[in-house]
């Protein structure tokens, strides 16, 4: 554990401002902005803030979702982030993510396209979908007619997104299994030579024509303390939706009731176009989908990009070929005393952990002799030990950080995640002082769940 690490990339500035600001607007018919002269300071609105919203368990908590906070985590297995994910609220990963207006691909049948905005896909996912009751008379279950929200998450899953196979280049089906929100983002709008555009942070993963890379990597991205571009050292081309291909080892049948053609081999092949142009827009509310595998990417205004919650293999081989330390690419317990939950107490012993080290070693060859006689990463992942460490980009609202603490941070918790927990929580006094007083004398460790 002794590796692991946790620093800031991006916080709002005077959060326990935002906070006050928030609250006192809900709750006047001024405009609060046209009175900041007289706002208190940094330290006085956190005081504030304890005493008039958290320190009453008033449950009004909803101006803690304004401030955020963006780490970056290091050298944690893989099994801190699965625990992260679970329960979590308002949580996002990588920060690698889009605006709301990007269109995402599905397909209907017949072949048509459906183009929904993400923004609108997430709304649905966590809301519902919008349907009218037309019953006349209240109905058995005691609601009135009109308007409500019924839930839609199992059709979202099971309509046809548009996704690459990355191994033949061509289009297929696959299936989105999570739409979460991430917050307010710096956002990038990246426009292509032939008109298309593209919103989106600058660690989105996106397809370009040498291979899979963040944004910011495939254009060589300069920017200033304010995001705003300064310059671009590369040129890159994005693959993009999409050349029809004629498999000529196919036939054309004939469709006798319109007289004409209807082609049964042909393909939609992915095809670069060069990035023309990249400007800073702004921040804006953010989204992603988590894509059922084996291809985790989807189309995003006519464009491959990768969902999130990425997976590296290139560390696995270059460990097998001696250019990396066997700990900093799998992840064992130290040596010593433990107890599962139900309080049994064993020793990890050193020739146990030596033998399960070596056990991390054979996995790698395998996986990567898969690579070598062409099996995809996907399978031969399969192999991979289940803590592989890896380094991930989180991002919190306030409210989301206290529930996530509320979860995760206490005795009963994996011990990797509460160590997780232990490098966030100096960052939280540093960024707001008042309101971490307040949560460590009256909340922390104790599971209370969220405010």
């Amino acid at each position: 554990m002794e590796r692991f690490r946790v620093e800031v990339i991006a916080k709002t500035p005077n959060p326990q401002q935002v906070i006050y600001a928030a609250m006192h607007q809900d709750y006047t018919d001024g405009f609060v902005f046209d009175e900041r002269e007289s706002w208190p300071s940094e330290s006085e609105a956190g005081e504030i803030i304890v005493k008039r919203l958290l320190a009453g368990e008033r449950g009004h908590y909803g101006p803690l979702e304004h401030p955020s906070i963006v780490f970056n985590c290091g050298y944690f297995p893989h099994s801190v982030m699965q625990q992260a994910r679970t329960h979590r609220v308002g949580i996002s990963f990588d920060v690698q993510c889009l605006a709301g207006d990007t269109e995402v691909t599905f397909i209907k049948a017949g072949d048509s396209l459906r183009k929904i905005k993400i923004a609108d896909l997430y709304d649905i996912w966590e809301n519902g979908e919008k349907a009218i009751r037309t019953c006349k008379i209240v109905d058995r279950n005691g609601e009135p007619p009109g308007e409500y929200r019924r839930d839609a998450k199992k059709q979202i899953q099971k309509m046809s997104l548009r996704v690459l196979n990355e191994e033949t280049g061509t289009f297929q089906i696959g299936h989105v299994n999570h739409v979460m929100c991430s917050g307010l983002q710096p956002i990038y709008r990246l426009t292509l030579a032939d008109g298309k555009t593209l919103d989106c942070t600058v660690n989105h993963r996106l397809l370009t024509v040498e291979g899979w890379q963040s944004m910011g990597d495939a254009l060589g991205l300069i920017v200033d303390d304010n995001h705003e571009v300064l310059a671009t050292t590369k040129d890159c081309e994005l693959m993009c939706n999409g050349v029809l291909q004629i498999n000529p080892e196919l036939e054309f049948t004939f469709k006798e009731r319109t007289n004409q053609y209807k082609l049964t081999n042909k393909q939609l092949k992915a095809h670069p176009v060069k990035v023309t142009q990249i400007e800073y827009i702004g921040k804006q509310m953010t989204y992603d989908i988590e894509v059922e595998g084996p291809w985790h990417n989807f189309v995003a205004n006519g464009i491959v990009v990768h969902n999130s919650y990425r997976y590296t293999g290139n560390q696995i081989v270059e460990l097998v070929e001696g250019k990396k330390d066997l700990e900093d690419i799998f992840y064992l317990r130290p040596v010593g005393e433990y107890s599962d939950r139900q309080g049994k107490k064993y020793y990890y012993s050193p020739e146990q952990r030596q033998a399960d080290l070596d056990w991390c070693l054979e996995a790698a060859k395998r996986y990567k002799a898969d690579l070598e006689n062409g099996f995809s990463e996907e399978h031969a992942r399969g192999k991979i030990p289940f803590d592989y460490r890896q380094h991930f980009v989180v991002s919190f609202n306030l409210r989301s950080l206290l529930h996530f603490l509320d979860l995760r941070f206490k005795k009963d918790a994996q011990l990797e995640i509460q160590k997780l927990c232990d490098l966030i929580w100096p960052h939280v006094e540093d960024w707001t002082p008042a309101i971490a007083q307040w949560y460590q004398k009256s909340r922390l460790g104790k599971g209370r769940l969220a405010p």
